[in-house]
């Protein structure tokens, strides 16, 4: 969308940059509030740790909201879908080697060390994950309920707030599952005294395989679904290369910016595909 009034590109980008999310009131008070709400809690965990990699991540993030300002201003944001779109086919290459060969390689490394109990143990507990999660998942059926109204009386703000609480709900029990996995791996590794690359390995496909069940029985279109498989599958690699180079802190903002990131841009698609002057149909898949 192109701004009708003089406002620099470069200066916005700028002011973005040194202050952050306040930059955006040169031309957006709703920009700023949403990007400070956005990023509040990322940047308070990278504030709390003394360590030139977060500094390096939160000048990052500076950087990449400077980005959008200034792409937002000449009214180019089309081109982040593109990079977006290129980033995430970079980023499914080594996730579906790892989907595919990860579990079979560290299933076999695993009972080649004589853990058999522990390999069979984790397959059974996985296929009560799905269960498990469709009765957790019921806490958003009032959420659900309020959307179907909302859609109902063409309230378009209220579908896209409730949207993203009933988004962020769902991503917040994928990524209790994930870190519940992960540290039972950490646990395990440490008191078996077992590889770490060995049960890390295996514990991505405990942490993601109940979630690709799920999203493959709702078919292609359940897009929703397929970016809740991604947020478990990307969380658990950060969190582990993390782990593996001392740096486990460090995952936890970047998680929550991916995890948010998706949110922001499921919720954009869905603005955009209905215009104000149009019935909102309920075509929301979280």
């Amino acid at each position: 969308m192109a701004y009708q009034v003089t406002k620099k590109p470069w200066l916005g980008a700028l002011l973005v940059f040194i202050f952050g999310p306040l930059g955006f009131l040169y031309y957006s008070w709703r920009k700023a509030i949403v990007t400070l709400l956005l990023f509040l809690l990322p940047n308070m965990i990278l504030y709390g740790l003394d360590s030139t990699i977060a500094e390096v991540v939160r000048w990052s993030i500076q950087f990449l909201m400077a980005s959008f300002a200034y792409l937002d201003l000449q009214g180019r944001l089309y081109v982040l879908d593109d990079i977006l779109s290129k980033v995430f086919t970079a980023l499914t290459v080594p996730i579906m080697f790892l989907n595919f060969f990860g579990g079979i390689i560290s299933g076999i490394w695993l009972l080649f060390l004589g853990q058999w109990k522990l390999v069979i143990g984790a397959f059974i507990f996985t296929m009560f994950v799905p269960w498990a999660y469709s009765i957790v998942a019921l806490v958003q059926m009032p959420l659900v309920a309020f959307l179907g109204w909302a859609e109902e009386k063409k309230k378009k703000t209220l579908c896209l707030v409730a949207g993203f609480i009933n988004i962020f709900i769902g991503h917040a029990i994928i990524l209790f599952y994930v870190f519940f996995v992960l540290d039972k791996a950490l646990i395990i590794s440490a008191t078996r005294d077992l590889n770490i690359f060995a049960v890390l390995l295996f514990g991505y496909g405990v942490a993601t395989s109940p979630f690709s069940y799920m999203a493959s029985k709702e078919g292609p279109d359940a897009y929703g679904s397929i970016l809740g498989v991604f947020v478990a599958q990307i969380s658990y690699l950060l969190f582990a290369i993390a782990y593996l180079f001392n740096y486990p802190a460090i995952s936890i903002p970047i998680i929550l910016l991916i995890v948010f990131g998706i949110e922001i841009f499921q919720l954009y698609t869905v603005a955009q595909a209905f215009p104000d002057d149009e019935e909102i149909q309920p075509s929301y898949d979280y």
